[in-house]
């Protein structure tokens, strides 16, 4: 090792020591060893004696039952009163025989009541028009308002009005059944897809066209009356029908208009179709009022459903009112 470090740690060293040596603190020896100080046990506890029993009590003196009551002698017998003899029978009255029977006078009638006097301002029929009388054959004729039913009929066709004429015929009064005919005509405009439609199939532009409908029906009838001024109904049955439509064409030509020219369309036929018989059903209600005896007004309405020829149904809901005499 190098000298000069040895020399410097060992100057260093004597320089610290005097520095170590005072702060060391001087050595002290431990204290003697002194043993623990012995503590007597408690003394146990004094002796207490035994609670004394209480003292002897004598048991309850015995007492005698009470004595049972004197016996009392039941009283002395008493003699029943002397016989009484009853009254003497007395005899019944003698039977008298009841009076002769008298017979009941004659019996009267009741004077009669005049019916009362018509007023002064009443109609001369206004009795036979309190009710709907008995009639075996009626004729009736209506019109109305046919509405088209399901989306096939609405694409091709309008509502329209209708007309028909029918015969009715109730054979009894005893039972509310009879049977009716009806003829009815129905026209219904063709709507504007129907008319493109047409205007494709025929290669001519088609500005108008209808369906006309026309046929009958052959319906059962049962008539049920609400009173004396109304009665309800029910109908239903089967029919024939045939459908005829009508195209036109619309062509535009000029034409004098007072002081200038103009144009006004011209309609001619195109094409007219007619089917065959188709068969059909329907039923329906109605409701009728006495407008004086035999006429009457009613209001119906049935349900219509027509086979067509290539297939499917065409339905219909005609109302109609009419009068029947």
């Amino acid at each position: 090792m190098n000298p000069k470090i040895l020399c410097a740690l060992g100057t260093t060293l004597a320089m610290a020591a005097p520095a170590l040596a005072q702060q060391a603190p001087p050595y002290q020896p431990p204290p003697p060893y002194q043993p623990p100080v012995y503590q007597a046990p408690p003394p146990p506890p004094a002796y207490q004696p035994p609670p004394q029993a209480p003292a002897y009590q004598p048991p309850v003196q015995y007492q005698a039952p009470p004595q049972p009551p004197q016996y009392q002698a039941p009283p002395s017998y008493q003699q029943a009163p002397p016989y009484q003899q009853p009254p003497p029978y007395q005899q019944a009255p003698p039977y008298q025989q009841p009076p002769p029977y008298q017979q009941p006078p004659p019996y009267q009638q009741a004077p009669g009541y005049p019916p009362p006097p018509p007023p002064a301002n009443a109609h001369p029929q206004s009795a036979q028009s309190q009710g709907i009388k008995y009639h075996p054959w009626r004729v009736q004729i209506e019109g109305g308002y046919t509405i088209t039913q399901g989306d096939t009929v609405k694409t091709l066709l309008n509502d329209g009005g209708s007309g028909g004429l029918g015969i009715t015929w109730f054979p009894t009064a005893a039972f509310p059944l009879g049977f009716r005919v009806d003829g009815s005509y129905t026209s219904h405009p063709q709507t504007l897809h129907a008319l493109e439609l047409a205007s494709e199939s025929t290669g001519q532009i088609i500005g108008d066209g209808y369906t006309d409908i026309y046929g009958g029906d052959v319906d059962a009838e049962i008539d049920l009356h609400l009173g004396l001024h109304s009665r309800e109904y029910f109908f239903g049955g089967v029919g024939w029908y045939r459908e005829r439509t009508v195209l036109k064409s619309v062509t535009y030509q000029a034409g004098s208009c007072l002081f200038f020219y103009c144009y006004y369309p011209v309609y001619s036929t195109v094409q007219t179709s007619t089917t065959a018989w188709l068969n059909s059903w329907n039923a329906g209600i109605g409701f009728e009022w006495p407008l004086g005896d035999p006429a009457t007004f009613f209001i119906d309405g049935r349900f219509l459903r027509i086979k067509q020829p290539g297939g499917g149904y065409w339905d219909f809901i005609p109302i109609r009112v009419g009068i029947r005499f």
